[in-house]
């Protein structure tokens, strides 16, 4: 056979050839993380995460049974470190050193938070407890942590994922989360509430339906060149979406407030979940102005 010939059964892979290089080679790197941004956004995302973290603990301790007395007290006593934590964040450390620290410090306690859900959520899952807590809210919380750990662990290596990489995996993470809390809603909601829990199992079916095309978006494109045109309308149907549900659910919490609908959701929770479709708004708009300046740099 000539030297010439290929081998039957082997692939000559050309390198001259793009189409013929595996596209996980061609990914776009990591961005480096300015000490500016990563002050600012560590500040952020602790000021935010801790707080939903502390009140996370205090609606577990609620949902307990009564007799669960350590579960209980556990959960009292990560309400009383995030709370600690919290101050800390808010005395606005402005070195990248202290807020390293601070970053450090989220990171540790919220890996023992996590810990004690995903726990949690074995025991409720085989029976061992009861109560009120959901095992899909236990999950939901836990994946919260999970996330926020992520996020500081990045600033503290001082990288950004890819702005496309960013714009897919904060998609399909926040999208989720907010499928989750219009089904939450109407769960909670008395049923006798006819037309707001037909109105939050809405919210939760179209949330759905972009979670799943964000799905869809991340097998076929993540990590790989870019597709702007195709992300920049990612974010503006989340966008849009969320807003649609964010005054969906300010509105809620005024009706709870006001005793104006029946319903068992503490107005805490109420407000939670308004902060939260707000930080996904937050999120968008700096994925934006990442992309924009992506963008422009590279029109040159």
């Amino acid at each position: 056979m000539s030297n010439n010939q290929p081998t039957p059964g082997h692939f000559y892979l050309d390198s001259n050839n793009p189409m013929l290089i595996p596209p996980e080679k061609q990914a776009a790197q990591p961005e480096a993380i300015t000490e500016r941004t990563f002050i600012e956004r560590s500040l952020a995302e602790n000021r935010f995460w801790l707080r939903i973290m502390k009140e996370h603990a205090l609606f577990l301790g609620e949902g307990f049974n009564r007799k669960d007395k350590n579960l209980i007290q556990q959960t009292d006593r990560f309400f009383q470190y995030f709370e600690q934590l919290e101050k800390r964040a808010l005395q606005a450390p402005t070195s990248v050193q202290a807020v390293r620290k601070l970053n450090e410090d989220s990171i540790q306690l919220v890996y023992g938070f996590r810990n004690f859900k995903r726990n949690l959520l074995i025991l409720i899952v085989n029976c061992k407890i009861s109560g009120f807590n959901f095992p899909l809210l236990v999950d939901h919380i836990a994946r919260e942590a999970e996330y926020f750990m992520r996020t500081l662990q990045k600033f503290n290596q001082g990288v950004l994922d890819p702005v496309q990489d960013a714009i897919i995996s904060e998609n399909v993470f926040w999208l989720r989360i907010m499928m989750e809390h219009s089904r939450f809603i109407s769960a909670l909601l008395d049923q006798s509430e006819r037309n707001l829990v037909n109105t939050a199992r809405k919210f939760g079916d179209d949330f759905e339906v972009l979670l799943n095309q964000a799905r869809d978006v991340e097998s076929m494109l993540y990590n790989k060149k870019p597709t702007y045109p195709i992300i920049t309308r990612m974010n503006q149907e989340s966008e849009s979406a969320t807003e649609e549900l964010r005054d969906f659910k300010k509105a809620g919490l005024e009706l709870i407030k006001t005793c104006q609908i029946r319903n068992v959701i503490n107005p805490l929770l109420a407000d939670h979940v308004v902060r939260e479709a707000e930080h996904f708004l937050y999120m968008i708009h700096v994925l934006e102005e990442r992309l924009t300046t992506k963008i422009n740099q590279e029109k040159g």
